[in-house]
């Protein structure tokens, strides 16, 4: 049985866990509805689905012939689900989002217990507005695969090749590829490194050494997102216009120099967060976790709405831990909120919505650097601490 405190979620959820799920997953199967209705009665206008049709009716080829900003896992998808018109690649896109979301969900129950799988489920709710029109959610899927394979169900081989995969499909995985590290998990590793050596090799076989250059670069764009805390700021500051630059409404300009600065920053907190990971017994799929993806979030030059799924796995396992990892967790739970009413306030008419959408911004940029502060300053020694019960998932 797991030990919880009166009303934490987990307890609440244990009430009524069919109930849960059978809710759960209607109410993702109405979105799902919900979408595929909008995109096939409307005209589509979502800006990533009529850039991947775009990508799949360019002639020429990819990489070589014209830029694209996705891996060449990602690129490969594309060229599959787009190509038949807006509207088909938005139902396909929404069908995959769906299943992917579901299989993450099953990752979580199978690795670490139906409480934090439901509790994954409940987190993912505020994204559903946008979520399904989004590529991500496969990332998340193979990435909480990956880590439940490697660290509780002892495969190494699969557990690395999950991992290797979501890294070449979405790069936002390397965060947590460390875990393979510090819990000296070397199979898994070379695993991993197998398959983002075969996957990069073929990168570079069919769009040249351009390929992780465009991906890196966000196809050359020189402004902040603004979504990011940089051009949350400026747009706060009206420094600026935002305008829609290679994808995303960017801000100003992101000098070299300062990017520079920023993956220094996200290196060196990367360092602090698995060297800590390293010298404990607790399981690093959680707040070790947690902080390392959110620390990706921090020092980007582009954060989008649905980077927020990427949190979404490791939130929900925290919440099953210590004190300290439960506080990351509802700090994590917060922002994924403030992203949920975000979504809602881009489709929004009013007028005061693009004042709702720069506070919005700055109140889940705020809520992602506490979150770090918060685990940095747990990792600093301080008065000794009573001994933390360990726990058992029932599954």
């Amino acid at each position: 049985m797991i030990h919880e405190t009166l009303g934490s979620p987990g307890r609440l959820l244990r009430r009524a866990p069919t109930a849960v799920f059978v809710t759960l997953i209607a109410i993702r199967v109405a979105a799902l509805g919900h979408t595929i209705d909008n995109v096939t009665t409307h005209p589509v206008t979502d800006v990533y689905v009529l850039r991947i049709e775009q990508i799949a009716t360019s002639p020429g080829t990819p990489y070589r012939d014209f830029p694209v900003e996705y891996t060449f896992p990602e690129n490969l998808a594309i060229q599959l689900i787009a190509g038949s018109g807006a509207e088909t690649t938005a139902v396909r896109l929404a069908l995959i989002a769906f299943l992917a979301d579901l299989a993450a969900a099953a990752a979580v129950w199978w690795g670490w217990g139906r409480h934090p799988a439901a509790l994954y489920l409940v987190l993912g709710v505020p994204l559903l507005s946008f979520v399904y029109q989004r590529f991500d959610l496969v990332s998340v899927a193979l990435a909480t695969w990956g880590v439940a394979l490697v660290t509780r169900r002892e495969d190494d081989v699969g557990g690395g090749l999950a991992i290797g995969s979501a890294v070449m499909l979405k790069l936002w995985p390397l965060a947590v590829a460390p875990l393979l590290v510090v819990r000296r998990r070397w199979r898994a590793l070379t695993a991993a490194g197998a398959v983002c050596a075969m996957v990069g090799l073929a990168w570079l076989l069919v769009g040249g050494p351009k390929g992780p250059v465009q991906v890196l670069s966000f196809r050359g764009a020189r402004g902040w997102s603004v979504e990011s805390i940089e051009g949350d700021l400026l747009w706060l500051a009206s420094r600026g216009t935002p305008i829609l630059e290679q994808g995303a409404l960017r801000i100003g300009n992101a000098a070299t120099w300062a990017k520079g600065l920023l993956l220094v920053g996200l290196v060196a907190y990367e360092v602090m967060v698995w060297r800590r990971a390293g010298g404990e017994a607790r399981d690093p799929a959680g707040g070790a976790s947690l902080a390392a993806v959110t620390a990706v979030l921090v020092f980007s030059p582009l954060v989008s709405l649905q980077y927020a799924t990427w949190l979404l796995p490791w939130t929900a396992v925290a919440f099953e831990g210590d004190r300290d990892e439960r506080t990351v967790a509802k700090i994590a739970a917060v922002a994924i909120v403030f992203a949920g009413l975000l979504g809602l306030f881009y489709l929004a008419p009013w007028g005061w919505a693009s004042a709702a959408q720069r506070w919005t911004i700055l109140a889940r940029n705020v809520s992602f650097v506490l979150l770090l502060i918060v685990w940095y300053r747990a990792a600093v020694p301080s008065a000794p601490r009573p001994a933390q019960q360990h726990t058992v998932v029932s599954r």
